[in-house]
């Protein structure tokens, strides 16, 4: 709101040349006000806008979190413990899943450890029936060997018939091909019962994970307060199937110390580069009106969401610049850290810099000028 100065210079001009008559009135005089005045003016704003600039747009802004279940599986709601805009603390339960098919789970898969905690055991009698299978094996290859060597020399000295080594041949090739199976058996339990994690059988380790995952589920049936906040809108009701990663009930967190008394402000690009952190600030809100709240810049926040390049396999598209220009944030903490600012308020500020003090003072009276005028907001 820059009109005051206009109007101003205008009260002037009216109370000098027509009420008090104080130096009368000609073309020149005319000439030389109707010129020099919006010249003057023109510059005391833009030193005002450049040095001392101001935002319209000054919010509060609160963590809100988003509860969700976080069960593997969609589950029931049992029971609502809580009631809208209740002050809660972190870990108060919200409501309750049921728990029953979850427990189900659990309950199964405690048997199925326990039956793979019993199968380490029957592995090692297993790699010992492997060991003596492979040891008959390798005696029977070793008595077929001798069979076929003994054929094979009386054949020589013309005993017995070529059908009778051929037979031995036949013989010692199976024992061979029997052998082989065993010791590869023998492997593969042997394999099964190294086989570990941590030094844990895997299968017994897997199933344990797989217990552990279900009893997580079981305990977070209850759905509890991330933070100390309250629940703003509440809208489920026992009996509604809520499924994981599905947001049911926004819970506002409460301020923390450090972030009591910060709010946002926006800022055009021509005048965000002219202030910095530790420059004084003053803020005014619709709801205190006639009020002004120091403050001062904590950080400014050089990046906007159009600075943004999303990931992707896709060339960035340029187009041409449209709509209104892109606004950059800073953040204010007002010296009043008590003061009770609901998220989601608005009101408006300004940043004072250390460069050109005058019209610093006319950035504070029109500021000064907006919070009287909240007045007659109020009401509307």
């Amino acid at each position: 709101m820059q009109w005051p100065l206009f109007l101003g210079y205008a009260a002037v001009f009216w109370l000098i040349f027509v009420k008090l008559k104080l130096i009368p009135l000609s073309f020149p005089i005319a000439l030389l006000f109707a010129a020099a005045g919006p010249i003057v003016i023109f510059f005391v704003l833009m030193a005002m806008n450049f040095y001392h600039p101001g935002s319209s747009d000054v919010r509060v802004i609160n963590r809100v979190v988003q509860i969700a279940a976080r069960t593997s599986k969609p589950g029931r709601v049992s029971e609502v413990l809580i009631e809208a805009n209740q002050p809660l603390k972190k870990g108060d339960v919200l409501f309750t899943i049921d728990p029953q098919p979850f427990q189900f789970e659990v309950n199964r898969l405690q048997a199925s450890l326990a039956a793979s905690q019993q199968s380490v055991p029957e592995l090692q009698s297993a790699l010992d029936q492997a060991n003596a299978a492979r040891q008959r094996a390798k005696a029977q290859l070793e008595l077929a060997q001798m069979t076929y060597d003994r054929q094979a020399e009386l054949l020589k000295q013309r005993v017995v018939a070529q059908a009778t080594v051929d037979t031995a041949s036949r013989n010692l090739e199976a024992a061979k091909q029997q052998e082989a199976g065993a010791a590869a058996a023998e492997e593969r339990a042997r394999l099964e019962l190294e086989s570990t994690i941590g030094g844990e059988n895997t299968s017994v380790a897997q199933v344990r994970q797989q217990l552990a995952a279900a009893e997580n589920d079981v305990a977070e049936t209850n759905v509890v307060a991330p933070c100390n906040g309250f629940v703003s809108n509440v809208n489920i009701l026992p009996g509604q199937i809520v499924s994981a990663g599905v947001g049911v009930m926004p819970f506002v967190c409460d301020v923390d110390t450090d972030d009591r008394g910060k709010v946002v402000a926006s800022f055009n690009q021509g005048a965000f580069l002219g202030f910095k952190a530790g420059d004084a600030a003053e803020v005014i809100f619709p709801m205190y009106p006639g009020q002004v709240f120091p403050a001062k810049v904590v950080s400014t926040i050089d990046i906007t969401s159009g600075g943004q390049i999303g990931v992707s396999g896709v060339l960035p598209t340029v187009e041409a610049p449209g709509g209104a220009p892109p606004r950059f944030a800073a953040v204010l903490k007002l010296d009043d850290t008590a003061l009770r600012l609901p998220a989601g308020a608005h009101g408006e500020g300004a940043v004072y810099t250390e460069k050109v003090p005058f019209a610093a003072m006319l950035r504070k009276g029109l500021l000064r000028t907006d919070t009287i005028l909240n007045y007659i907001k109020w009401g509307t």
